[in-house]
């Protein structure tokens, strides 16, 4: 059972998705978050000192330093977890080494789970996890999907509404028509389009995509075959998604994303997430189509 569960946070996009997953961790048994930030060693400037002399406050300068520089970050953090959920909410801002710092709190309070994000802290995560003894330890990657423009088009509003929210991390625009599509990508600077095929010329689309140098997935459910997916491929779509699979979309666009950054084939991790999928359905004989 998970009582506590340590994030350390920092400005970084990655911070709201590690306090996320804490959340998805402690919500369900109501288990207590700490949020630690830690600030490494650094010269007081000497306008604080003044300042405080001034004013004639007795704090330490260290901790008055602390309080500037971590404050307004814990704030932030703690607003989030708020709005993911979290009730019982511990704050702290100590200075220190971070790997240090993070492995001795997680000790000293007996936290069950530390969760970080991969950036922000850098490698500081990995050397944290490597040193974790009794904790769990969970490294909240970043998605290649961050910050993509994506359009997406089919003729039925409650997949235009469910791709929106599998893409939280996406600028999308919806198109429920050919037309309206066509002039979005005529118009506007897309980075990936996920096209229905039947009801909106998906295959129209995906031709006008590849002149943009836009990345096409196309995403199916009337149209699924053997067939339809080969001829995907043959005229240049990123990937062919099923709709029935649409739950792990995420998933397969970071494939289509991390196969452009290796300089592979879009297309290097189709069978083995959908293989399976297609010989139940369709039988073994795909690749000899492909």
């Amino acid at each position: 059972m998970i009582n506590k569960i340590l994030v350390p946070v920092e400005r970084s996009i990655y911070t709201p998705q590690a306090i996320a997953f804490a959340a998805q961790a402690a919500n369900p048994q109501d288990a207590e978050v700490h949020l630690l930030h830690v600030v490494k060693k650094a010269r007081i400037p000497a306008d604080l000192e003044q300042y405080m002399q001034v004013e004639r406050i007795s704090e330490p300068p260290i901790d008055v330093y602390l309080k500037l520089m971590g404050n307004q970050i814990i704030e932030e953090a703690e607003k989030i977890a708020r709005e993911k959920g979290i009730k019982n909410i511990k704050t702290s801002i100590i200075q220190g080494n971070p790997g240090d710092i993070i492995v001795e709190y997680a000790a000293a309070r007996k936290a069950d789970m530390i969760v970080m994000g991969s950036s922000g802290l850098g490698n500081v995560a990995t050397t944290v996890c490597r040193r974790a003894n009794r904790q769990i330890c969970v490294i909240v990657r970043r998605s290649l999907l961050d910050g993509k423009k994506v359009l997406v088009v089919d003729d039925e509003p409650d997949i235009l509404e469910t791709v929106e929210d599998l893409l939280p991390m996406c600028d999308v625009t919806c198109a429920s028509a050919f037309d309206e599509a066509r002039d979005l990508l005529e118009t506007q600077v897309f980075d990936m389009a996920i096209l229905d095929i039947m009801g909106v010329n998906g295959f129209d689309l995906l031709k006008l995509a590849k002149e943009k140098k836009v990345l096409a997935i196309m995403l199916t459910s009337h149209a699924l075959s053997p067939e339809t997916t080969a001829q995907a491929y043959r005229e240049g779509a990123a990937s062919y998604i099923p709709k029935e699979k649409m739950g792990d979309m995420v998933t397969y666009l970071n494939d289509v994303l991390e196969a452009k950054e290796r300089g592979k084939d879009s297309w290097w991790r189709w069978f083995e997430r959908f293989g399976s999928f297609y010989e139940r359905k369709f039988g073994p004989d795909l690749r000899k189509k492909r």
